[in-house]
C-alpha cells in the first residue's frame, strides 16, 4: 500500500523548515496580495523577503489555495496514493479548509481525503504537519494519522501580542474608534485562539510588559511537549531570545524552537508581533 500523502497550507511553520523538502509533503500555496501586487508564500522564505510587498499596504490580504488549485494538487497526489491528509489553518482566519473540503468532494469514492481544520496557525499548524509526515513515513495508515493529529489539536495553545490595533478592527474584534484611540495611546493588545477563533485578551502599555505577559501565559502550564516562539525574523531576535530564555527556566526539559511567522500571519498581527505556541504534554492517565 502506498504511503499517505500530506498536504499543508504553505503558511505552516514546522520546527524543522527542511521538512518542506520531504517527498510525502506538498504545500498548498497561499497568495499574498497588497497594493495591486501578488506573491506566493514560500515557507522557505522569510517574512523579511516580503517586506517590500507589505510596506505601506493598507489592507494586505492572504488568500489560500483556491478550489481549482486544491483539485489539481489532489489529482496529482492521487496518482501516487489513494490516501491524503490535508491540514489547514483555523477556519476563522482562512478559507483554506473550506476550499480543500470542496475540492475533496470531487474525489469522493475514489480517494480518501481527510481535510482537517488545525484550529491554529503558523508553528501550531507546523507541529501537526511534522507529526503527520513522520507518521506517514513510518507507514501508519490514514486513520491512525488522523487520530494522532486530532489528538494534538486540543493540546495546542497560542498567544500573540500586537502593537497595531487596526488589525483587530479589520477582523471585527474592536471598533475603528477603539483601534485609533488605542494606537494613539500606545496600547499593545493580546490575542489568543480558542476553539479556532481569535479572542482579544487584556492590553498593556509597553513592549517589555507585553513580553512578560507572554512568559506568564506559558507559566500557567506544568507539562509541555513543545514551545515555539513566533517572531518576525528567522533570527533569534532580542525579544524572542529574551522570551525563550525565560521559558527555558520554567520548562528546562521542553524543546523550544523559533519560527518566522511569515506573511500570511503578518496580515493578521502585523510585522512587529511576538507570540508563543505551546503543545501541552499528553495525559498518560486513563
Amino acid at each position: 500500500m502506498a504511503k499517505v500523502r500530506i498536504v499543508a497550507d504553505s503558511s505552516a511553520r514546522p520546527p524543522n523548515p527542511e521538512l518542506w523538502d520531504h517527498p510525502l509533503l506538498t504545500p498548498a500555496p497561499v497568495h499574498i496580495r497588497a497594493n495591486g501586487i501578488e506573491d506566493v508564500e514560500d515557507p522557505r522564505r522569510t517574512l523579511g523577503s516580503y517586506r517590500s510587498l507589505l510596506a505601506n499596504a493598507s489592507v494586505p490580504l492572504a488568500e489560500p489555495a483556491s478550489v481549482d488549485t486544491m483539485v489539481q494538487i489532489y489529482g496529482q497526489l492521487f496518482e501516487q496514493s489513494d490516501q491524503i491528509l490535508s491540514l489547514h489553518p483555523a477556519q476563522s482566519v482562512s478559507r483554506g479548509w473550506a476550499n480543500a473540503r470542496q475540492a475533496s468532494d470531487l474525489f469522493r469514492g475514489r480517494c480518501d481525503i481527510q481535510v482537517i481544520d488545525s484550529q491554529s496557525l503558523s508553528a501550531g499548524l507546523g507541529l501537526l504537519v511534522e507529526a503527520a509526515v513522520l507518521a506517514a513515513e513510518q507507514d501508519e495508515p490514514l486513520e491512525e494519522i488522523v487520530r494522532l493529529v486530532r489528538g494534538m489539536i486540543p493540546r495546542m495553545y497560542l498567544v500573540f501580542f500586537l502593537d497595531d490595533l487596526l488589525h483587530l478592527e479589520r477582523y471585527g474584534l474592536i471598533t475603528a474608534s477603539q483601534a485609533i484611540l488605542g494606537n494613539m495611546l500606545g496600547v499593545i493588545a493580546f490575542l489568543t485562539m480558542e476553539d479556532g477563533r481569535l479572542i482579544p485578551m487584556e492590553k498593556v502599555r509597553s513592549r517589555p510588559r507585553a513580553l512578560e505577559k507572554l512568559v506568564e501565559f506559558v507559566a500557567e502550564f506544568t507539562d509541555l511537549e513543545h514551545i515555539a516562539v513566533l517572531q518576525p525574523s528567522e533570527r533569534k531576535a532580542d525579544d524572542g531570545r529574551w522570551v525563550a530564555e525565560r521559558l527555558a527556566g520554567l520548562h528546562p526539559a521542553t524543546p523550544i524552537t523559533f519560527a518566522d511567522y511569515g506573511p500570511a500571519v503578518a496580515t493578521l498581527v502585523g510585522q512587529q508581533s511576538v507570540g508563543v505556541i505551546v503543545l501541552e504534554a499528553e495525559d498518560d492517565l486513563p
